[in-house]
């Protein structure tokens, strides 16, 4: 299989993965993806992404998983639903190998706000890329996880800055499979 061949087949084949093994994601690994998201394109080079890597048995992480539980719980309005989401979602926080909140830093303008967040999520799809080629599963959350209006001080983000997504990274135990419309099902040619 040549270069273009490879790239086009690890595009395809990448998913959205929550289910781990509970093999560990060495920090080298973990270094060597978010260099690849380092290298995500941004208008004007303002490089405007933020990683913020929560150690496997660390504070930080149990500290974020209870203020996600807590999020939970007062925005569940079925109470038996919320006890049992709340302590779902915390447990999937502490038990995923690799936790990494990813941030975008404000701008200065609504213009360059938008286009440091795309260029942020421009970011996350390599280290995604990048994650699958080393056999890792990436699943890219923007709700529970992300919804706390303590996360930003508790992680030291930067005043103004917008978060991106919670991704959980983690060798998958399972791998879903996916379809995708054809070119000619999204695209006018005009």
């Amino acid at each position: 299989m040549n270069v273009t061949e490879s790239v086009l087949e690890n595009i395809k084949t990448r998913r959205t993965v929550r289910d781990f093994t509970d093999r560990e994601v060495s920090n080298s690994v973990l270094h060597t993806i978010l260099d690849a998201a380092l290298w995500a394109p941004n208008h004007r080079m303002t490089e405007p992404w933020r990683f913020y890597v929560l150690g496997k048995s660390g504070e930080a992480r149990r500290q974020a998983a209870d203020l996600t539980r807590e999020w939970t719980l007062g925005n569940i309005p079925n109470q038996n639903q919320a006890a049992a989401s709340a302590d779902a979602v915390r447990k999937e926080m502490l038990d995923a190998p690799a936790l990494i909140y990813v941030y975008s830093l404000p701008g200065g303008s609504a213009e360059i706000d938008e286009e440091n967040y795309s260029a942020a999520s421009c970011a996350v799809q390599n280290l995604m890329l990048a994650a699958h080629a080393h056999g890792l599963g990436v699943g890219w959350s923007t709700g529970k996880p992300t919804r706390h209006p303590g996360l930003a001080e508790l992680l030291g983000a930067e005043p103004g800055s917008k978060i991106v997504g919670c991704l959980y990274i983690g060798y998958p135990a399972t791998m879903p499979e996916s379809e995708r419309q054809t070119v000619g099902d999204v695209t006018r040619w005009l």
